[in-house]
């Protein structure tokens, strides 16, 4: 073998080498992907694969779903108020925000309407209670269907739950009986204002049946301030009520107040930041 071969050899190997430099080179500027919480590799400061470190928490990868109780609508002179109670059961995790979305079937279970993208927020373990007023005629609906988007979970500490209590709860009749009136006191029971506090009213006939729903909001509660409150419920509530979604025996009761005319009125109340 004469030099010449050799250094052939040589100067070819070191240009090889140099080809493969600068392709590694162009591979990893621009077609490699850089590290990502998406990229199923633990190749960050994660803890495991896409979680932890500056990744979300692993723990959210088990986070369980919102839960529905259930769902009903009721009639408010004539047009259906939609009521329902879900569920987060996650002990740790909170959501600031996501979006609630009603379907609105006919008696034939044909869609009706969609109601999208309804902000709303829940906190950890917590029940919540829904309410929302349609243009729809109460007698058109056969069924309502409800789902979750675009959920924002937050750990526990970072959205907690503040503390509220009711004072001289009174529920009365009102125009010959055939209007029902809830009223008290709504307080802050905390150190720091609330941008909004709502209060939720069920209406229950003699057998526990919901046969009606209505709210009201406070805006700008302060820090241990308190506020009067009234709900006024349709005139001529039916004694129908829409179908359940869920346990019939399941509660949304956060306060069990007396009743008025044999009809029990239960509260659910909620404030956030």
């Amino acid at each position: 073998m004469n030099n010449k071969f050799i250094k052939q050899i040589i100067f070819g190997s070191f240009f090889l080498i140099i080809l493969f430099l600068i392709g590694f080179a162009v591979f990893l500027i621009f077609f490699k992907q850089p590290p990502s919480c998406f990229d199923k590799k633990q190749n960050q400061n994660e803890t495991g694969i896409d979680c932890g470190g500056s990744c979300p928490a692993c723990e959210l990868k088990t986070v369980r779903p919102l839960e529905t109780n259930w769902v009903r609508f009721f009639s408010g002179e004539g047009k259906a108020i939609i009521g329902a109670e879900i569920k987060n059961p996650n002990q740790n995790y909170a959501s600031d925000n996501f979006s609630i979305n009603f379907d609105i079937l006919d008696k034939y279970g044909k869609k009706i309407k969609g109601i999208s993208k309804i902000s709303s927020f829940i906190y950890a373990s917590d029940i919540k209670c829904l309410i929302e007023f349609t243009d729809i005629d109460y007698l058109n609906i056969g069924d309502v269907k409800i789902s979750f988007s675009n959920v924002n979970w937050l750990a526990k500490d970072e959205f907690s739950k503040p503390a509220i209590q009711i004072r001289e709860f009174i529920t009365k009749t009102l125009s010959g009986n055939s209007e029902i009136e809830i009223s008290g006191i709504a307080l802050n029971d905390n150190n720091y204002p609330l941008s909004l506090i709502r209060i939720i009213a069920f209406l229950n006939n003699s057998s526990g049946i919901k046969i009606g729903a209505s709210k009201t909001e406070l805006d700008n509660i302060s820090a241990y301030g308190e506020r009067q409150f009234k709900i006024v419920f349709p005139e001529n509530i039916s004694l129908w009520q829409g179908p359940l979604a869920g346990d019939a025996n399941t509660t949304s009761t956060i306060f069990d107040f007396g009743s008025a005319d044999k009809n029990k009125t239960q509260i659910c109340i909620e404030g956030k930041r």
